[in-house]
């Protein structure tokens, strides 16, 4: 392997290895907060920038450049979705809609 080889393959390591960092704190971040809105914010923010960085390593790994510009079409997709789709979740929990996460919260605070 050439030098050159050797800087694309460690910083594509780095970007996966960050974006598996930031999924992994996701789902932790789901586990440990109680709320559906702190939970759906560390699965958004997480999601996105952990597939982002997973991505673009793979992408600067990858020899191929159709390879690397589908990956990038991918992650716009995934960057149009995941933000919308966190939103739409949240707006529902909001406006009192069935809470997602079976808290019964809201009712002890009406009863109170």
């Amino acid at each position: 392997m050439t030098v050159f080889q050797w800087i694309r393959f460690l910083f594509g390591a780095v970007l996966v290895l960050g974006g598996l960092f930031f999924l992994v704190t996701a789902v932790v971040g789901n586990y440990r907060f109680p709320y559906v809105l702190y939970r759906m914010h560390a699965a958004g923010t997480g999601d996105t920038l952990g597939l982002a960085l997973l991505l673009m390593g793979l992408a600067v790994l990858s020899s191929s450049l159709l390879f690397a510009l589908k990956l990038a079409l991918v992650l716009a997709l995934l960057w149009i979705g995941s933000p919308v789709a966190s939103h739409m979740i949240m707006r529902m929990e909001i406006t009192g809609g069935n809470p997602a996460d079976g808290d019964d919260r809201k009712k002890e605070a009406r009863e109170k």
